[in-house]
């Protein structure tokens, strides 16, 4: 917390009524994290001053945090139809694909592309809708156009090379992204979330060996909070819950370390430690906060997690609900590995409930969007082998 921003905080009643709400949202969001005092802030900002931009986007932003995104998409909506401009433009199209509302996600970028707007936001907008739409014409037009900022296109294809299974493709754009980077700390997210995806993906050798490269960083906190699920769910159970730790007690109040960020990566090191049921006790308070956008690790992760827990536990009816969450939120998680997975924890789930033919079916979903993914991935050698023997 700035002194600057604690001491505006304190001498808001002294402020015009819009500068007070204001300085209440920006506390409240930005110095202890409180979200819902902020979102009230927000509130009565707009009853006051309904056509202000600003409290509009701050409120959109504020409900993307809180996991509300179909609100989020509708406030959104409403900002870029007050003040059209590319920024807006770009949030609306961003949210509405956050919330799944592809059409909607289209019609913002086919609006900015008729009104000459344009972004580097707005092109990896497209871009993502492109991939998740399994448009590859359309990608691959993006990121030709993209090419100028090697930095950008480098980061995001390693992403999608991951989640489709190919990570000696993966490998090597992480590697040309090492030689485009000044520093590196500027590629530090991209190699953080590449430790989870192979960590995800039981590559463990090469997990650890990322891990190793960051550990020393010095990153800020949702980074850290990533490299600490990403340690979590590699084994390193010490390291995961020394990072948790420490994040808890510098943000004792905010929403989202409190209770998505820390409650995930604890229940993701119980998991390891073979005790699903703390898991699940530990996910009980981020239920309403699943689908939270927290400029972390995302995806719906604590879904995921409960979904394994749930696994372990032998209750695939429950497991199965939660993997179900992921699949049908393909705005939020479709991009990174777990998107995919989902469809073959699912069928791990349906096998244990019995039935055998929906289980076929996810296994098949699974394998086909991994179809020609690396043969030597151990989670990819396991799906077939469990569905060789489910088709006997």
């Amino acid at each position: 917390m700035t002194s600057g921003m604690m001491r505006a905080y304190q001498l808001r009643d002294r402020m015009t009524e819009k500068n007070r709400l204001n300085t209440e949202y920006l506390y409240y969001s930005h110095a202890t994290g409180e979200l819902d005092k902020a979102y009230s802030a927000l509130l009565r900002a707009l009853e006051i001053f309904p056509r202000d931009v600003s409290f509009h986007n701050n409120l959109a932003h504020t409900l993307l945090a809180l996991g509300q995104l179909t609100r989020a998409a509708d406030v959104e909506d409403e900002t870029a139809r007050l003040q059209p401009s590319p920024l807006y433009f770009s949030s609306a199209a961003g949210a509405n694909l956050n919330a799944s509302r592809f059409n909607e996600a289209g019609s913002w970028l086919a609006r900015a592309e008729a009104s000459k707007f344009d972004s580097p936001d707005l092109r990896m907008w497209k871009a993502r809708l492109a991939f998740i739409q399994g448009n590859r014409a359309a990608l691959d037009q993006v990121f030709s156009r993209e090419a100028h900022v090697p930095d950008r296109v480098v980061v995001q294809r390693e992403r999608y090379e991951a989640q489709q299974g190919h990570f000696g493709s993966s490998d090597r754009w992480r590697l040309q992204a090492s030689k485009l980077f000044s520093h590196p700390v500027d590629m530090s997210r991209g190699l953080i979330f590449s430790a989870l995806e192979n960590a995800e993906a039981g590559r463990l050798v090469q997990a650890h060996k990322i891990e190793e490269q960051i550990l020393q960083s010095d990153l800020e906190r949702g980074d850290r909070m990533v490299l600490a699920l990403s340690l979590a769910r590699s084994g390193r159970s010490e390291e995961a819950n020394r990072i948790a730790d420490e994040v808890s007690q510098a943000a004792p109040l905010d929403t989202i370390v409190q209770k998505y960020l820390v409650p995930t990566v604890r229940a993701a090191v119980k998991l390891q430690e073979r005790a699903p049921e703390a898991s699940i006790d530990l996910l009980r308070e981020t239920v309403q906060y699943d689908l939270a956008y927290t400029q972390s690790f995302d995806y719906l992760y604590p879904a995921y997690i409960r979904g394994l827990a749930y696994l372990e536990l032998g209750d695939g009816r429950s497991a199965a609900r939660e993997f179900q969450k992921l699949i049908d939120n393909p705005g939020l998680c479709w991009e990174f590995i777990t998107g995919p997975l989902a469809r073959l924890q699912l069928g791990r789930a349906q096998k244990m409930m019995g039935d055998n033919a929906s289980a076929r079916k996810s296994y098949e979903e699974f394998l086909s969007i991994w179809k020609d993914a690396d043969a030597d991935l151990p989670v990819y050698r396991q799906a077939k082998a469990e569905y060789a023997q489910l088709k006997k």
